[in-house]
């Protein structure tokens, strides 16, 4: 099985590993898969767009894509409002259905914040984006993968904690969080 992956820094981060440990994680928990990642930190959805041609679509072809993307469309600081957000989406599935099935097509929610770390993004934003999301894609055919409440619902450990990386600063998840995202993208494999 091949999967692409791309998105934010959430599907980029390493945390100490030598490739991105969302890589690392899924390898354990799936054998002979096959991973491409384009993710890239920083990135939004005009980012997406802007980088879909030459990083994404020219890529060699994956049996499914993920996507996990609005982290920082949702910033205040850099903000990118709903509506474009959601034209946004629009736009990228379209692009993504000149090479993938509408239904080989997996947007993937961001994961909730720390409010206490985060003074960019707070739980109540994430949920509006995140229901942009599950909107459009939806409305095109495509499936989404509701990370944020699986962080919500995770009874393990206390979500300060399940949130607490490497740069520990309310956004960015540690291994835990990895292990959570791995097993719901492993579900659908």
């Amino acid at each position: 099985m091949n999967i692409h992956l791309t998105g934010d820094s959430l599907i980029a981060r390493y945390e100490g590993h030598k490739q991105p440990i969302i890589n690392e994680i899924l390898k354990e928990l799936k054998d002979k898969l096959s991973i491409t990642n384009t993710a890239c930190p920083g990135d939004n959805t005009a980012d997406i767009l802007a980088r879909m041609k030459a990083d994404i679509l020219s890529s060699k072809k994956a049996d499914k894509i993920f996507i996990l993307i609005g982290t920082n469309d949702l910033a205040l600081n850099k903000q990118i409002g709903l509506e474009q957000f959601g034209h946004n989406l629009t736009e990228i599935i379209k692009q993504l259905c000149t090479v993938y099935e509408s239904n080989e097509i997996y947007f993937i929610t961001p994961s909730p914040v720390d409010e206490q770390k985060q003074q960019y993004r707070t739980n109540k934003l994430i949920r509006e984006y995140a229901a942009v999301i599950v909107k459009v894609a939806e409305s095109m055919g495509c499936y989404t993968l509701d990370l944020y409440w699986q962080f919500i619902e995770y009874g393990q450990m206390p979500l300060n904690e399940l949130l607490h990386g490497v740069l520990d600063d309310g956004l960015h998840f540690g291994e835990e969080g990895y292990r959570i995202l791995a097993e719901l993208i492993v579900r659908v494999l």
